[in-house]
Protein backbone atom coordinates (compact mmCIF):
# COMPACT_ATOMS: atom_id res chain seq x y z
CA UNK A 1 0.00 0.00 0.00
CA UNK A 2 2.66 2.21 0.48
CA UNK A 3 4.26 1.80 -2.33
CA UNK A 4 1.18 2.60 -4.29
CA UNK A 5 1.05 6.05 -2.07
CA UNK A 6 4.33 6.75 -3.29
CA UNK A 7 4.23 5.88 -6.95
CA UNK A 8 0.97 8.85 -6.93
CA UNK A 9 1.96 11.17 -4.71
CA UNK A 10 5.91 11.35 -6.27
CA UNK A 11 4.51 12.58 -9.64
CA UNK A 12 2.04 15.20 -8.37
CA UNK A 13 5.09 16.66 -6.25
CA UNK A 14 7.01 16.49 -8.96
CA UNK A 15 4.73 18.11 -11.59
CA UNK A 16 3.83 20.82 -9.11
CA UNK A 17 8.27 21.60 -8.33
CA UNK A 18 8.53 21.73 -12.70
CA UNK A 19 6.08 24.35 -12.61
CA UNK A 20 7.44 26.32 -9.77
CA UNK A 21 10.86 26.07 -11.04
CA UNK A 22 10.18 26.84 -14.80
CA UNK A 23 7.32 29.58 -14.18
CA UNK A 24 5.66 27.65 -17.26
CA UNK A 25 2.28 28.33 -18.17
CA UNK A 26 1.91 24.49 -19.48
CA UNK A 27 1.39 23.39 -15.80
CA UNK A 28 -2.35 22.71 -14.36
CA UNK A 29 0.17 23.66 -10.88
CA UNK A 30 2.46 26.29 -10.24
CA UNK A 31 2.79 30.25 -10.67
CA UNK A 32 1.62 32.46 -13.85
CA UNK A 33 4.73 34.09 -13.97
CA UNK A 34 5.19 37.05 -16.55
CA UNK A 35 7.80 36.41 -19.20
CA UNK A 36 10.99 38.13 -17.70
CA UNK A 37 10.34 35.52 -14.39
CA UNK A 38 10.01 33.23 -16.59
CA UNK A 39 13.05 33.28 -18.53
CA UNK A 40 14.51 33.86 -15.21
CA UNK A 41 13.66 30.36 -13.94
CA UNK A 42 13.89 28.74 -17.15
CA UNK A 43 17.59 29.58 -17.34
CA UNK A 44 18.58 29.15 -13.42
CA UNK A 45 16.98 25.95 -14.19
CA UNK A 46 19.20 24.98 -17.34
CA UNK A 47 22.30 26.65 -15.19
CA UNK A 48 22.26 24.33 -12.51
CA UNK A 49 21.64 21.05 -14.74
CA UNK A 50 24.56 21.81 -16.57
CA UNK A 51 26.64 23.17 -13.43
CA UNK A 52 25.74 19.46 -11.50
CA UNK A 53 26.52 18.18 -15.15
CA UNK A 54 29.84 19.51 -15.09
CA UNK A 55 30.36 18.21 -11.51
CA UNK A 56 29.40 14.42 -12.05
CA UNK A 57 31.66 14.68 -15.55
CA UNK A 58 34.43 16.00 -13.06
CA UNK A 59 34.31 13.40 -10.60
CA UNK A 60 34.03 10.90 -13.23
CA UNK A 61 36.98 11.50 -15.13
CA UNK A 62 38.77 11.92 -11.75
CA UNK A 63 38.07 8.27 -10.92
CA UNK A 64 38.98 7.34 -14.02
CA UNK A 65 42.11 9.20 -14.67
CA UNK A 66 43.61 9.33 -10.68
CA UNK A 67 42.50 6.66 -9.49
CA UNK A 68 43.12 6.86 -5.74
CA UNK A 69 42.49 4.04 -2.71
CA UNK A 70 42.76 6.71 0.00
CA UNK A 71 39.02 7.92 -0.63
CA UNK A 72 37.85 4.69 -0.56
CA UNK A 73 36.83 3.78 2.77
CA UNK A 74 35.14 7.16 3.24
CA UNK A 75 31.91 7.39 0.79
CA UNK A 76 28.96 9.11 1.30
CA UNK A 77 26.30 7.25 2.63
CA UNK A 78 23.44 8.87 0.18
CA UNK A 79 25.60 10.26 -2.52
CA UNK A 80 22.36 10.96 -4.63
CA UNK A 81 21.34 13.19 -1.54
CA UNK A 82 24.66 15.22 -1.76
CA UNK A 83 24.00 15.57 -6.04
CA UNK A 84 20.78 17.14 -5.18
CA UNK A 85 21.89 19.52 -2.80
CA UNK A 86 24.50 20.51 -5.64
CA UNK A 87 21.30 21.07 -7.94
CA UNK A 88 19.46 22.73 -5.65
CA UNK A 89 21.69 25.18 -4.34
CA UNK A 90 23.21 26.46 -7.97
CA UNK A 91 19.77 26.33 -8.86
CA UNK A 92 19.31 29.24 -6.26
CA UNK A 93 22.71 30.72 -6.81
CA UNK A 94 22.20 31.13 -10.49
CA UNK A 95 18.36 32.55 -10.05
CA UNK A 96 19.80 35.30 -7.56
CA UNK A 97 22.26 36.19 -10.31
CA UNK A 98 19.64 36.15 -13.51
CA UNK A 99 17.40 37.81 -11.19
CA UNK A 100 20.24 40.60 -9.87
CA UNK A 101 21.27 40.89 -14.36
CA UNK A 102 17.27 41.00 -15.73
CA UNK A 103 16.80 43.42 -13.27
CA UNK A 104 19.00 45.94 -14.31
Amino acid sequence: MEFVLIYIIIPIIWILVIGWLTGSRDFFFGPKDDERKQSIKQKAVIQSWATLFLFLLTNFLFDVLIPDGRLGGGGLIYPELFYLTILFLSYVVFYLLNMKKMSA
